[in-house]
């Protein structure tokens, strides 16, 4: 077995020409979907509601654009595609009880069996689980991968949404299943309120709150076959990017607003792909908050990144616009990120440069009055001061065969079902303690890595001697994988638990970007690159903490590029008494 990083080395050494071959026989390759006109879709806007106390998870017929067929898609509490989006006051619980509807998988013909928890049962008899992503809730509502139900079963979510306002998102958590299950359609938005920001408005921070200057904006990419309906590859790939731009459902859709202020709730709900947002106006994005809830101040931004599974809560002021005029929301992050077609092994991948549209309205300008303080009744965020109880190293990487296929993604070289049945192989902290978690990225690309249950602090970044920290980790295995039938054989190149990086170290350590540095629950790791977190696990670690729970049981952190998760990119961790 070759790591990615192997692999890139002997490409160094040996010249692309010797191993192009092999490269673009283990490269697949996806048509192109039919042509599609831009910005002529309204945008949909699920405005919030309060949360039901029973939610059906159910098919639905739904169309992406009106140039495409209507086809089976599945949704949440009675929407054909994604679902509701719900608002709760903090403090105040809720309780839904979930019934699994689902019959057959819109993307049956993309059901791999050879995924870990995949079974030929799910083409028919779907398997599906809820993650409220960015809660700190109790174990059993979390979502746990294996904790699926199958049609005509349900499932009780207990919220008992005591933390700070912010911007959450619920979607499907089936183990092996993710990604394909998000794809068509199992996801929405979770907004928490609080004193800062209030259900209806009327805040100390005079924002928007709710219809019609709230606006979700859920984004993805995917791609379409020659009769409209949506495509993706038969067998698992390590990532997958599509060429049509869809954001609420539609494809390319446009929005007009008035000349006013709007806040936009934004998740990068995609497999794959990074967005790097901007403006064709050039106008600035101002971001008020991240995952976990409101910066200190509002961040004035040129372009806006977000990574899988990222949110962001942002202004935009069109009162300086003119009526009539057309703004396009523009990317420009390559993919994969942040390199693109430079990254050896991962050739063309579409990029997708126009997500949506804002069209000005008539009448006459209603300027609003930007806040320069986002936290009056909640504390300003301080750095954490207690010292960490422990420091964790946790490395990301992935298994190559000898025609460079990716065989898994893993973390720490460990795979999902050695963890779950070997406590020696999972991380666990004790409950209302602090760690530091470094997360060590060996590939040449970035990802989005997230923890369940509890936000944390960005404490810095720093760039790694990758080749050097490799040879002296690949130096402690192999590691004799404790389970059956392991994707590549039944050894892993590294031992457990990863080296120190101290020593392989590059530069000076970074502290992380304005917008980055709020509560966070899912951070974007650069290629080559150690970023170093500080984590509360329970509401007693320290103080000033923006959630108000300490929980213990078994929950997972993994990486968010959803065909990563789902082969082999997750972990469950323990919190202990």
């Amino acid at each position: 077995m070759l790591t990615r990083k192997q692999f890139l080395t002997m490409s160094a050494g040996l010249g692309a020409g010797i191993l192009l071959p092999e490269l673009l026989k283990a490269k697949r390759t996806y048509a192109a979907s039919p042509s599609l006109s831009k910005f002529t879709e309204s945008l949909p806007i699920s405005y919030p509601i309060s949360p039901p106390t029973t939610l059906d998870i159910a098919p639905g017929i739904h169309s992406f654009h009106s140039s495409l067929g209507s086809f089976t898609t599945w949704g949440y509490g009675g929407l054909p595609y994604l679902g509701p989006t719900f608002e709760v006051t903090r403090g105040t619980p809720v309780r839904i009880r979930a019934f699994n509807k689902l019959g057959t998988h819109p993307l049956a013909g993309s059901v791999d069996t050879s995924l870990h928890g995949v079974n030929a049962s799910d083409i028919t008899n779907p398997r599906t689980i809820i993650h409220l992503h960015g809660s700190n809730t109790e174990p059993d509502s979390d979502g746990y991968p294996e904790d699926t139900y199958l049609p005509g079963q349900s499932n009780v979510y207990n919220y008992n949404n005591n933390q700070e306002a912010g911007t959450l998102w619920y979607h499907d958590h089936s183990l092996g299943m993710t990604a394909l299950n998000l794809q068509v359609g199992l996801a929405g938005m979770y907004l928490i309120r609080d004193d800062d920001d209030p259900i209806g408005g009327n805040g100390p921070l005079g924002i928007p709150a709710g219809a019609p200057y709230e606006v979700p904006l859920i984004l993805q990419d995917h791609s379409f076959n020659s009769d409209g309906s949506m495509s993706f590859p038969a067998k698992w790939d390590h990532e997958f990017y599509g060429d049509v731009a869809v954001v609420n459902g539609k494809a390319w859709p446009n929005l007009n607003v008035d000349r006013t202020l709007y806040r936009f709730r934004i998740v990068n709900a995609s497999n794959s792909r990074f967005f790097r947002l901007k403006l064709s106006s050039n106008q600035q994005l101002i971001q008020i908050g991240s995952d976990g809830g409101f910066l200190n101040a509002p961040v004035y931004l040129s372009k806006l990144l977000l990574g899988p599974g990222e949110r962001a809560d942002v202004l935009i002021d069109f009162s300086k616009s003119l009526p009539g005029e057309k703004i396009v929301l523009q990317n420009d992050a390559a993919a994969p990120y942040p390199k693109g077609l430079a990254t050896v092994i991962d050739q063309a991948y579409f990029i997708i440069p126009e997500i949506m549209q804002f069209t000005v309205n008539q009448g006459a300008a209603a300027p609003k009055v930007i806040p320069i303080r986002l936290r009056v009744n909640n504390p300003l965020i301080t750095k954490i001061a207690t010292t960490p109880v422990k420091e964790r190293n946790l490395v990301l990487t992935d298994i190559l065969n000898s025609n460079f296929q990716v065989l898994a993604m893993m973390l720490n070289a460990v795979y999902w079902h050695e963890a779950a049945n070997h406590p020696e192989l999972r991380e666990r902290p004790q409950v209302d303690t602090v760690e530091q978690w470094n997360f060590i990225n060996l590939q040449p690309f970035a990802h989005t890595m997230h923890l369940h249950l509890v936000p944390f602090q960005i404490l810095n970044r720093q760039s790694i001697n990758d080749t050097a920290y490799s040879a002296a980790y690949r130096a402690t295995g192999p590691r004799k994988v404790l389970m059956h039938n392991a994707p590549g054989g039944d050894t892993v190149p590294y031992n457990y638990p990863p080296l120190d990086p101290t020593p392989y170290l590059k530069g000076l350590a970074k502290p992380p970007a304005a917008n980055e540095a709020g509560w966070k629950d899912t951070v974007v790791v650069n290629p080559f690159e150690v970023v170093r977190l500080i984590v509360p696990f329970g509401a007693k670690a320290t103080a000033n903490l923006p959630f108000g729970n300490s929980f213990t049981g078994r929950f997972v952190w993994h990486c968010h590029m959803l065909n990563h998760e789902d082969n082999d990119m997750m972990l469950p961790f323990d919190v202990l008494p």
